[in-house]
């Protein structure tokens, strides 16, 4: 086992083919992303919602004001410094929610919206009710520059806007009930939950960035690439590929031994190239594990198992053609599995979404999108019960295919040895 594990080790760091697609190409993948993606990176910072509002006696009047002029971080906001469309805040300083320009009159503020300049107008009638004005989440003049931002900043009105009509209803309802209680400001706060205990909760480990996302469906092709140093390394142990092959293989040797020394030979390859793709994208393309690179090693590990496994079991098919045909098959078969784990852009993320929500049972059994799970859930998830299941995925699948490789390994026969 011993000297097929060196044996093993040596040929695989002398194929150029396998360091070109094991080592080289993730990391050359990698850098063309850090430039696809550098303007669409996320920093975590908010971007203020831009807003009309139609400035009139109404609007200055009305409690209302003072919440948006909050809202957007602005001084002086409410009193008339801003207007003629001019931003109200800095929209990026990321501590402003709403980015305000204030419009002299309702059709300046429609002109405002129906160019795509703001995502809503706010208004305020001489009774003190708020209005708000958006459009459909397809609308063309908010989809063009901000894309699906412009539904999250729909919504985001839409919130503001109703908070506040029922906090006005609530304190209403207190005036006609029992208006001396609105004396106390304490009580106030009460009845509008201003002053209750709270606690931050959060789904989310990380701040949702979707460029994130190819990166780690990158590692997932990369772990598939890395099946091919297996699959080279069980074939040469065929007798018919060398004379080397053929003495060890009438050496006394077990036939599992040597598949052993094979497969541990091309694991440690397999690990350590992708460990240093890892930290490549790491720390060259600045991509984010949220302070967990410990578990993503261990990660790394699983996922050279599983390919280590696969490749293997190809090696010991029956198949024509020897190393060339099952290079083939490895490479076609990442390539059409990193499309079902969104490699390929935007609309085919989308459609390994579409397929994941509609068959759930594929983000399992497809090994690109499970090692790309398996880094998304590091990331993205406090808990660490959706890492361990996918890391025992990849272990039992590492597993199961070293199951079905080593018996077709040790029934091959070779007649005119």
């Amino acid at each position: 086992m011993g000297s097929t594990f060196k044996a093993t080790l040596v040929a695989l760091l002398r194929t150029p083919a396998a360091l070109i697609w094991t080592l080289a190409f993730p990391v050359l993948m990698a850098t063309l992303f850090v430039f696809m993606f550098s303007s669409m990176r996320s920093d975590g910072s908010i971007d203020a919602v831009p807003v009309a509002v139609v400035a009139d006696e109404a609007w200055d009047a009305s409690p209302f004001a003072q919440v948006v002029d909050a809202l957007a971080g602005a001084e002086g906001a409410g009193d008339g410094s801003v207007s003629d469309g001019s931003a109200a805040a800095d929209p990026d300083d990321g501590s402003a929610l709403l980015s305000v320009v204030r419009a002299d009159d309702r059709q300046q503020a429609e002109e405002l919206f129906e160019s795509g300049e703001v995502d809503g107008v706010f208004s305020v009638d001489t009774t003190g009710g708020v209005s708000l004005t958006v459009a459909s989440e397809s609308s063309a003049a908010h989809q063009r520059d901000r894309g699906g931002a412009y539904g999250v900043n729909r919504s985001i009105l839409e919130s503001i806007a109703s908070s506040y009509a029922q906090s006005r209803a609530l304190i209403e309802r207190i005036a006609e009930t029992d208006p001396a209680s609105l004396s106390d400001p304490a009580a106030v706060a009460r009845a509008l939950s201003l002053s209750a205990d709270s606690e931050r909760i959060s789904p989310t480990r990380g701040t949702p960035d979707d460029t994130i996302r190819y990166y780690y469906a990158l590692l997932g092709m990369a772990v598939m690439f890395t099946a091919q140093l297996s699959m080279i390394a069980v074939a040469s142990l065929q007798p018919t590929v060398s004379m080397t092959a053929a003495r060890r293989c009438v050496a006394g040797v077990s036939r599992i031994r040597q598949l052993a020394g094979a497969l541990l030979a091309s694991w440690l390859l397999a690990f350590a190239f992708l460990t240093a793709a890892f930290f490549y994208i790491r720390f060259a393309a600045g991509i984010d594990f949220q302070g967990r690179e410990g578990l993503c090693l261990l990660g790394v590990a699983a996922g050279s198992c599983l390919a280590s496994g696969l490749g293997a079991l190809i090696a010991s098919l029956p198949l024509r053609g020897g190393v060339s045909t099952g290079s083939g098959i490895l490479t076609g078969l990442t390539c059409v599995l990193s499309v079902f784990a969104g490699l390929y852009g935007e609309p085919v993320m989308e459609l390994a979404d579409s397929i994941a929500r509609a068959v759930p049972l594929s983000t399992w059994v497809n090994p690109v999108r499970l090692v790309c799970d398996l880094f998304y859930s590091l990331y993205y998830y406090e808990s660490l019960a959706p890492f361990a299941a996918r890391l025992l995925a990849c272990l039992a699948f590492g597993a199961l295919l070293f199951g079905l490789a080593a018996p077709l390994f040790r029934r091959q026969r070779h007649a005119h040895l």
